[in-house]
């Protein structure tokens, strides 16, 4: 799925973006605001780990998620 989709459904992906990473907070998620740089900056930082691998663990995720319409199909 491209970042923008998700983007553009963030209150659906972040939902889903909490629960794989729930050492960052609940506000930081309103910061982030569906902005892929933000998250993984904040996975970052929460996790303490290099830009490279928080880079990687958002390609993951990002390319196992589905539309949330096709889901409900």
């Amino acid at each position: 799925m491209d970042w923008e989709r998700i983007q553009a459904n963030w209150p659906h992906y972040r939902v889903i973006a909490q629960a794989y990473w729930p050492r960052i907070a609940d506000d930081e998620f309103d910061l982030i605001a569906g902005r892929r740089e933000v998250l993984i900056g904040q996975i970052q930082e929460a996790y303490r780990m290099s830009l490279e691998m928080a880079q990687m663990q958002v390609e993951s995720w990002q390319r196992r998620q589905r539309d949330p319409e096709a889901a409900s199909r």
